[in-house]
């Protein structure tokens, strides 16, 4: 799949690391949370032989701790911290934000801002700044996402959806518009949210909030992906939870079977 996307978007496969890194001023990693360190190992380690002036831009779902880790195999030049806030751009609709920070952060900015669709912003010299401002955000979105789900899951297993949704519609509209765009839309991306909300747990705990939350949040979403239907979902190919009620029936049945294996 993820050469499929690459290929559509017109992105070049160079054959090895060696070779990307002769041909790249710069690599922008993006990648699931749980690989960001092995892919920035990867290039770190070809990087100091090589002693060449490719920047790494770290632009995933990741802890500023995470991050700062990561950057320590880097040479303070060669190394930028990055995050993407929003969904991926629409022609002449919509552009998500770049953010980056680190000591070379600006040069980066100016080789890719040319890129009309994309809204690129500097936030300072400090590694870790875009990671944080990432896992700020990714707390609130997804965050709520999980509330919703927790709120909606627990209405169909207790049979009171029908006036829980009702209840939303009247009184709290956007809720209930929420609910119904939030929770079809989370099913395919959940594996990858689950070390997302791992790394906000960390951040929290770095700054001495509590670690569990979205421990839990994690563990929400791990419930999705590994033990629901909606796990096998592909965005470009969507077959089941592509509507709230049909969410709710799965994840309400995986929970009734979960239950059953526990009395047994």
């Amino acid at each position: 799949r993820t050469k499929a996307l690459s290929y559509s978007a017109g992105i070049i496969d160079t054959g090895s690391d060696e070779e990307l890194l002769r041909q790249a001023d710069i690599i922008l990693s993006i990648v699931s949370p749980s690989e960001a360190a092995a892919v920035a190992h990867r290039f770190s380690r070809h990087m100091s032989l090589n002693q060449g002036s490719t920047i790494y831009v770290d632009m995933n779902a990741i802890a500023p701790q995470t991050t700062c880790s990561i950057a320590s195999n880097f040479s303070e030049d060669c190394f930028v911290d990055g995050s993407i806030v929003g969904l991926p751009p629409r022609a002449n609709e919509y552009s998500p934000t770049i953010y980056l920070s680190g000591k070379n952060a600006q040069k980066v900015a100016l080789a890719i801002g040319d890129t009309s669709m994309l809204d690129i912003r500097v936030l300072g010299d400090e590694i870790g700044q875009a990671s944080g401002l990432k896992m700020c955000y990714g707390t609130m979105t997804k965050g709520i996402t999980a509330i919703v789900l927790h709120a909606c899951v627990a209405a169909r297993s207790l049979k009171l959806d029908g006036a829980f949704l009702d209840e939303l519609k009247r009184s709290m509209p956007h809720g209930f518009e929420m609910a119904n765009r939030l929770i079809p839309d989370m099913a395919p991306k959940a594996s990858r949210w689950v070390a997302e909300m791992e790394e906000i747990a960390k951040t929290n705990e770095e700054i001495g909030l509590t670690a569990e939350l979205f421990q839990a949040v994690a563990n929400t979403y791990k419930f999705v992906a590994e033990q629901t239907p909606l796990g096998n979902e592909i965005i470009e190919d969507r077959k089941r939870g592509t509507t709230l009620s049909d969410a709710l029936d799965i994840m309400a049945e995986c929970l009734d079977q979960k239950k059953q294996k526990l009395n047994d």
